[in-house]
């Protein structure tokens, strides 16, 4: 039967990872993954999991070379490495030199506590002395090799030269080729079948054209000696590899330590690249098994389809979870959602959620699917109360047991019965997650303190929506599926009618109970929605009320400058009066002092004078308006004008007299006669020259002006293209234009009204 892991996919999980795997080393330790159960470990591995991707996210990621080197450790232990292997141990030295010299100019810190490679420079510098970059042994890797490889040139030089002599004198008629050829590591020359007329010397090879290459005697002691040399420089070689592989296994342990190393910051990159797609969650350990997910989705799932709905996971305080919906609803991708989410954290893989809170667990337990065996001889249900028996006898108070429709694959009322019997018994010992289609079975334990779930379904589009309800039990909707597949009409009919005689009380009460719960997801709504504008209220007096305190702040600046100015003037006065002794000029001097030291504490009074001689409901005046006062709010005034209800501060309102003088809200002017009006809001700000410009236009079309210049002036455009754009949305606006050169130009705009 198959293990957990294989019925949860975890193997397709770790694939997602391995797409961002760059080096062997990384895919072998990701091959190794899995979950270890232990509270204390996953929180440290999360931790260090979050410094990497801190790291990357600031710094940037690796790009690493995949340079594999195991075997050619294992190797090492009975063999002699040539030139390309050991070329390929100083490669992977020098890439994580690399690396080490990146880490500790970015975060020392990081690099020592969580990789600190252990590189044998020794070995290093030794390969780098003796292999060049084309993985072949430099004439430099030892003195006694440079000097048997200048004499080789030197004597390969000589014979090239005498044999080139030959050619170009005495043999030029009986050569095929003008070249030198090394034949059987001897230099030949290639010559007709008639050049013992010519030369001594022996042949060597034939070649396909039918000519010989011949070795003269003039040269054949010379490759002799080179010949000699050759087999010295082997000698030599062999030396200096033997010497190089022997450090190489001295620092075998090293090196391993090494890959090691090397891996893990691999796997970590790959889980990194991984997580970007993903939310960023964070993590909450808890002792007690438990499990709270916010917005979690099944990451298998959510690779394939961007549009995977998220649902929440809900067994932080309880136990048990009874999972009800229709077909297709997404039960098993739930059950399956919340074991690999386990599964992730205890094996230190990102996971697919907003946040999640989790305890400790020692083991997840899935009895999901069709568990059939034919070679055992058992059906479908057997199978699957053997895996939940096998797993109810391992399973401690610290295990989860995710059962997918048990009791199915049986008659319904035994099944039902069975499936009861097995969630109530499994509650008892450890944490469980259930779902089934039996509705009898989810309202009785849910009436014994269950708590409950159900997925969704719309019965308008007979689809089901994917979202997971909390406190619900819900339908199968088997006809209603039934109704939007290619069936016949005849089968739908009948098994409608079969249900609908048999339907019992508890269907009618679970109708009358999906009704109110309807009704009270609408209320619930609504008051979501007013609970949402009542803290926009208070996030605006909140607002308001900062304003108000950054006004008094300036206001107590200022005035404690004016105090710190006239309390200098005042000193500097003294000083001159006890200085000068002066006593006339003195007292007229402290005289002007003191009339601007009351004009400096008086404003304060007069403005308590004025608004404590206010009452609600008198006439008042608010620059050059008159209107009502509603309501004195502290230093606030609410008033009313032309019907507009305005907040201002109390000190801009005084008492009006009992004519209302006429005057516009917008400051205008006559320009040349009374049907030409003009508003000028150079240097103000756009929203509060947008306002005055609304006014405006509005008493334009009250006292019904026509004609009317609005002055905004050129500057950098923004007040000129505010007052066009505006204008265009004003319903009263007839037509506008830029106004003449001797009226202003494009500096302002002439508005005509309807």
């Amino acid at each position: 039967m198959k293990s957990t892991l294989e019925i949860l996919q975890f193997d397709k999980l770790k694939s997602l990872i391995e797409k961002h795997i760059q080096t062997q080393y990384g895919r072998e330790l990701l091959s190794k993954l899995k979950p270890i159960f232990n509270i204390e470990k996953a929180k440290r591995e999360y931790e260090i999991q979050k410094e990497f991707f801190s790291y990357f996210i600031k710094w940037g990621t690796f790009l690493l070379s995949d340079i594999y080197i195991s075997e050619i450790l294992k190797e090492a232990t009975y063999s002699i490495l040539d030139e390309k292997q050991l070329k390929d141990i100083g490669d992977f030295l020098y890439e994580i030199n690399q690396i080490e010299s990146e880490l500790k100019s970015t975060d020392k810190e990081l690099y020592e506590k969580h990789l600190d490679f252990d590189i044998p420079l020794a070995l290093r510098d030794e390969i780098t002395k003796c292999i060049d970059e084309h993985g072949l042994l430099k004439d430099t890797a030892s003195v006694h090799l440079f000097e048997i490889r200048e004499e080789k040139k030197s004597i390969s030089n000589n014979i090239v030269r005498a044999l080139k002599n030959m050619m170009h004198s005495r043999l030029k008629d009986i050569i095929i080729d003008t070249a030198v050829f090394l034949k059987r590591d001897r230099y030949t020359i290639l010559l007709k079948p008639n050049f013992k007329e010519y030369i001594n010397g022996r042949i060597i090879d034939i070649g396909k054209s039918g000519g010989l290459f011949v070795e003269p005697d003039a040269v054949y002691e010379m490759n002799n000696t080179l010949e000699d040399l050759k087999f010295k420089e082997e000698a030599e070689r062999r030396r200096i590899l033997i010497n190089l592989t022997q450090l190489v296994r001295e620092n075998t342990n090293r090196l391993k330590y090494n890959e090691h190393k090397l891996a893990m910051l691999d796997l970590f990159l790959a889980k990194f690249l991984y997580s970007k797609k993903l939310p960023e969650c964070e993590i909450t350990f808890l002792k007690k098994p438990c499990l709270y997910g916010k917005r979690v989705k099944h990451p298998i799932l959510a690779d394939i389809k961007e549009d995977t709905k998220p649902v929440d996971i809900d067994l932080k305080n309880n136990r048990a979870l009874i999972v009800t919906g229709p077909n297709t609803g997404g039960k098993t991708v739930f059950l399956k959602t919340i074991g690999l989410t386990i599964l992730s954290v205890f094996s230190g893989i990102p996971v697919n959620a907003e946040r999640l809170e989790i305890g400790e667990f020692d083991n997840v337990f899935a009895i999901i699917g069709d568990e059939q065996d034919i070679f055992e001889s058992l059906s479908g249900f057997s199978a699957k109360v053997e895996s939940f028996n096998r797993a109810y006898k391992m399973a401690t108070n610290k295990s989860i047991i995710l059962i997918d429709e048990i009791g199915s694959g049986t008659s319904p009322d035994e099944g039902e019965a069975i499936a009861y019997a097995i969630i109530k018994k499994t509650y008892e010992k450890c944490t469980v997650c259930a779902t089934s289609h039996y509705k009898k079975l989810a309202y009785l334990l849910k009436s014994e303190g269950f708590p409950t779930a159900a997925f969704e379904f719309d019965e308008k589009t007979l689809k089901p929506t994917y979202r997971l309800l909390y406190n619900r039990v819900g339908k199968s909707y088997g006809i209603d599926i039934l109704k939007s597949m290619d069936i016949d009409s005849e089968i739908v009919k009948i098994a409608q009618q079969f249900y609908s005689n048999n339907s019992t009380i508890l269907s009618k009460l679970e109708k009358e109970l999906n009704k109110s719960i309807s009704i009270y997801e609408q209320k619930k709504n609504e008051l979501a929605k007013l609970k949402k504008e009542y803290l926009s209220l208070l996030e605006e007096e909140k607002q308001e009320k900062a304003k108000l305190l950054e006004e008094l702040k300036e206001e107590q600046q200022r005035k404690k400058i004016e105090y710190e100015t006239l309390l200098a003037t005042l000193k500097d006065e003294i000083a001159q009066i006890m200085k000068s002794k002066n006593i006339s000029k003195a007292h007229k001097n402290m005289s002007e002092i003191r009339k601007d030291a009351e004009r400096l504490f008086k404003d304060k009074e007069v403005e308590k004078l004025r608004n404590s001689e206010l009452k609600e409901g008198d006439l008042i005046e608010f620059n050059g308006m008159v209107g009502n006062l509603i309501k004195i709010k502290g230093k606030r005034a609410i008033i009313e004008i032309d019907g507009k209800v305005l907040e201002v501060a109390a000190s801009m309102v005084k008492k009006a007299k009992n004519e209302k003088p006429e005057q516009n809200d917008v400051k205008v002017y006559s320009k040349t006669s009374p049907q030409s009006f003009e508003l000028n809001i150079i240097g103000k700000r756009r929203d509060e020259a947008y306002f005055e410009l609304l006014r405006f236009i509005d008493t334009l079309a009250m006292d019904g002006i026509k004609k009317a210049r609005i002055v905004h002036g050129l500057g950098s455009g923004i007040l000129k293209d505010m007052v066009r754009e505006t204008l265009k949305t004003i319903p009263h606006v007839k037509s506008f234009r830029p106004a003449p050169p001797q009226e202003g130009g494009d500096g302002a705009t002439l508005v005509e009204l309807k």
